[in-house]
């Protein structure tokens, strides 16, 4: 049987004990100065996920099974799904029981910078940082986070318009549906920074870098 692409999260990551685990945006940015000293900053390219990770010491067989999969990816060709494994929770619902089997929704989109949703548990709470994702064209997907903190509706379970980054991209539209537990989005394993490091003589640990891409 093949391994799937892009490599799901119960294949492939959750299967990493991690030490250290950062996930970061990577801006795509040009700076420009004039002669006055005054610097300004100009996206050339939509913003994107940065992954770093470090195991935990790991006996060598698991280690060399988990490099077997990173392998697999053939350098950046293939893709997996990583979430941030700090948080794959809301704060408020840290295993995700709260939300339980609960999808939420896109409500009404004001900008691609400013949402509402609805759908949600009565009364849900939404701690600033919460992230969202959406799978969107079939098989492209989004990762964002709730720059607020919201309280869904005790009633309706609608959450007002919240601002979140980064920004929707353009063919998500309203009704489509949010994941609140484990949200991922696509990697690409940046090619050659997957590498082995012995502790001792029976222990390792395995470190790799990824960077988020919305290619379907």
């Amino acid at each position: 049987m093949a391994l799937a692409n892009p490599l799901g999260a119960d294949a492939f990551f959750d299967r990493f004990r991690l030490n250290n685990a950062q996930l970061v945006q990577g801006f795509q940015q040009q700076r420009s100065a004039t002669a006055g000293g005054n610097a300004g900053y100009a996206d050339r390219a939509v913003p994107l996920w940065q992954a770093q990770c470090v195991t935990v010491p790991m006996e060598h067989g698991e280690a060399e099974g988990l490099m077997a999969l990173i392998n697999s990816r053939a350098g950046g060709i293939k893709t997996v799904l990583l979430y941030n494994k700090k948080l794959p929770y809301p704060a408020s619902d840290p295993d995700g029981s709260l939300v339980g089997s609960v999808v939420p929704e896109i409500n009404v989109i004001t900008d691609r910078l400013h949402v509402s949703f609805s759908g949600f548990p009565v009364g849900y709470q939404i701690p600033l940082g919460t992230y969202f994702g959406i799978v969107f064209d079939t098989s492209r997907y989004y990762l964002g986070q709730f720059l607020e903190a919201r309280t869904a509706n005790p009633i309706t379970g609608a959450v007002a318009s919240t601002e979140i980054w980064p920004p929707l991209p353009a063919s998500i539209s309203s009704g489509a549906d949010i994941i609140i537990k484990k949200p991922c989005a696509k990697f690409r394993i940046t090619p050659n920074s997957a590498a082995p490091s012995v502790v001792d003589t029976l222990h390792q640990t395995i470190q790799f870098t990824a960077e988020q891409t919305y290619g379907a």
